[in-house]
């Protein structure tokens, strides 16, 4: 049992001091905000994909923001919300929408709301 405990302990502390995302490492907002989504803050993240989603569709940045904005619709249980997103990806990007695998994702929401 100590020794089961040990381990355990020994988990915790390497997690605990783990070195942070790559992604936390870069200074642009898009960075910051997948930052902020890898480390499950949601409010943040989503604060700050949606300034970058709302800004410019044509720009490839923007696409990959929303793609994140609707994954953390998801993760915060509001799968409506990210089955909007994901109609949206689709008229702006449907190559985009399908490479990133977005068509499951929308079904996986609608399965949630009992549409699927």
């Amino acid at each position: 049992m100590k020794f089961l405990l040990a381990i355990l302990f020994a988990a915790t502390v390497a997690t605990a001091s783990a070195a942070p995302p790559s992604t936390c490492r870069t200074g642009d907002a898009y960075g910051r905000a997948l930052c902020a989504y890898q480390r499950r803050e949601f409010a943040e993240a989503e604060r700050a994909l949606r300034a970058i989603a709302d800004v410019d569709a044509a720009e490839p940045i923007t696409m990959r923001a929303n793609y994140f904005l609707a994954r953390t619709l998801m993760k915060t249980g509001r799968f409506g919300e990210a089955s909007a997103v994901f109609i949206r990806i689709y008229r702006l990007d449907k190559p985009f929408y399908d490479a990133w695998a977005c068509d499951y994702l929308l079904g996986e929401c609608r399965k949630a709301e009992g549409k699927g």
